[in-house]
């Protein structure tokens, strides 16, 4: 498949906030530092479309990118390896599943 167009929607920690159009999603979930934000790059030819850091933990909300007007990535937060307090990454757990639970319905 080639990319012609891929652009950011909204970045949110609210699942109600994220876009209601119902296309298809591919969402990238994995640790902390592991490269998804820049996958998301090279995937769609944008050098920073997804934002990236060599600091783990950059990615701390749900991230939408619309690709060629008819499909979405969402770069979703890390686990593991983000220095960020427990507080925090429970925070991220719930909203992580609020997403996936929210596809489901």
């Amino acid at each position: 498949m080639k990319i012609n167009s891929a652009e950011f929607i909204i970045s949110n920690s609210d699942v109600s906030k994220c876009p209601l159009e119902r296309l298809p999603e591919y969402a990238f979930i994995g640790r902390s530092n592991v490269g998804k934000s820049s996958l998301i790059n090279m995937i769609t030819n944008h050098k920073n479309l997804a934002k990236t850091s060599g600091k783990p933990g950059k990615t701390q909300l749900i991230n939408h990118f619309k690709i060629n007007n008819n499909w979405f990535l969402v770069d979703l937060p890390g686990y593991g390896y983000a220095k960020v307090s427990k507080k925090t990454k429970s925070v991220f757990q719930q909203f992580i599943t609020d997403y996936f639970e929210k596809e489901n319905n």
